[in-house]
């Protein structure tokens, strides 16, 4: 009877353990999969920016080419600039309230510049 009740306990133990174990190891590889995604979306974020700052920089040549007044040339950049910061704010504050608040954790950054900055620090920690 004695024995029967050891094996009982175990097996309740080594079903608690196996559970405990698989939400674990589920939590580890959701934060990986989580701070990865992060990452591929920054990039992404930053080659569409920096797609869009090319852009600027076509036009503004362009305006130079069709003689425009340099004093126009400047209130376009102007104002191309407060847009494009405009949009870097917006594409980080709405991406950082997208992060789910359990990895909210993984969040290295709460603007434009140290996103890009975690970014830089990523990749270079990548390369190495």
């Amino acid at each position: 009877m004695e024995q029967q009740l050891y094996i009982l306990l175990s097996f309740i133990s080594g079903v608690i353990f196996a559970n405990l174990f698989t939400k674990i190891m589920r939590l580890g590889n959701s934060a990986i999969a989580v701070k990865a995604t992060i990452k591929d979306c920054l990039q992404i974020m930053s080659i569409n920016i920096q797609s869009a700052i090319e852009a600027y920089d076509i036009k503004y040549h362009a305006l130079e080419i069709a003689d425009k007044d340099p004093k126009y040339i400047e209130f376009q950049r102007r104002i191309d600039k407060q847009q494009l910061r405009t949009l870097q704010k917006t594409i980080i504050r709405n991406f950082i309230v997208s992060i789910p608040p359990r990895y909210e954790y993984l969040l290295k950054f709460d603007d434009w510049d140290s996103a890009m900055s975690y970014l830089s620090k990523e990749l270079k920690r990548r390369q190495s």
